[in-house]
């Protein structure tokens, strides 16, 4: 009889929707994620192999995270909770594309 009501309140637990706002702010995260992007695009277009630019690409992102004071683990929970709101994330990039062809 036990495990029946703890199996009914797990059920009933799982139904809400409790998911909390992402960490970061949408303009906040659009920034952090426009300048990411940015140094990939250069080092993909200037190095061409991914081992030989890895390292400096990482040093890069490290530095656009301590100058936007944020943690690589805001950036990560951010970037997951846009990617399972794919309509938000869809229009965050939308607002980049255009961003980027003005």
């Amino acid at each position: 009889m036990k495990a029946n009501i703890v199996f009914i309140l797990l059920i009933l637990l799982s139904c809400t929707n409790t998911e909390m706002a992402p960490p970061l702010s949408k303009e906040k995260f659009k920034s952090v994620y426009s300048e990411i992007m940015t140094l990939e695009s250069y080092y993909q277009l200037n190095y061409r192999n991914p081992n030989t630019y890895k390292d400096s690409l990482l040093k890069s992102v490290n530095q656009v995270f301590e100058k936007n004071n944020i943690s690589f683990e805001d950036f990560e929970n951010t970037f997951n909770y846009y990617s399972r709101h794919q309509e938000d994330f869809q229009e965050l990039n939308n607002e980049l594309i255009e961003l980027y062809s003005k």
